[in-house]
């Protein structure tokens, strides 16, 4: 039973601690020169406080989160013969038998490219999420891509070529074990 998982890439967590950093940084600047930074557009010191604790919280959960990728690689997918699983720590909808998959299409969104995985009858995924957030972004692949499913390799320790090819092998591979007609 040949089993592939594919995890987060350590070097890419490496970039985002380093420039959560610097935006923290400059965060905490922004706190302590509020008064002196009148020059430009925001000639409120409140304003310019606000900015800094803003980039302060929000950049802070970027080093956490670098620094919890960093220590330990998530699993981000798991290909085996039964489907795919995708984010198998988040979700336990996202499990797709390779029976349900019509098959893997790539698209291109300025430099990134996401690999849509077209599955039967997308609107029974959809009812069978649970969390409202994910449910909104399902929904609003559907409405674009004609599926609930996609996946970017830009945080994955494996390129986007490499993905594709791993997910469309494995699908010619299993298709005729599941007699799966396009």
């Amino acid at each position: 039973m040949e089993r592939i998982e594919i995890y987060t890439s350590k070097k890419k967590s490496v970039l985002l601690l380093i420039g959560s950093i610097a935006f923290v940084a400059l965060g905490v600047w922004l706190l302590m020169e509020s008064d002196n930074l009148t020059g430009w557009r925001a000639r409120n010191p409140i304003i310019t406080r606000g900015i800094g604790i803003a980039s302060i919280l929000f950049f802070g959960l970027g080093i956490f989160v670098g620094i919890k990728r960093l220590i330990k690689s998530e699993i981000a997918l798991i290909i085996d013969p039964i489907g795919l699983n995708i984010n198998p720590k988040k979700s336990l909808t996202e499990f797709i038998k390779w029976e349900d998959i019509l098959g893997f299409e790539e698209i291109k969104i300025q430099s990134t490219r996401i690999l849509i995985i077209g599955v039967k009858n997308p609107e029974s995924w959809l009812e069978k999420e649970t969390s409202t957030i994910r449910k909104k972004m399902m929904q609003f692949n559907i409405n674009n891509y004609n599926s609930p499913f996609n996946i970017a390799a830009s945080g994955l320790d494996i390129s986007s070529k490499e993905l594709n090819e791993k997910l469309n092998s494995n699908f010619e591979k299993y298709k005729t074990r599941y007699n799966i007609r396009q």
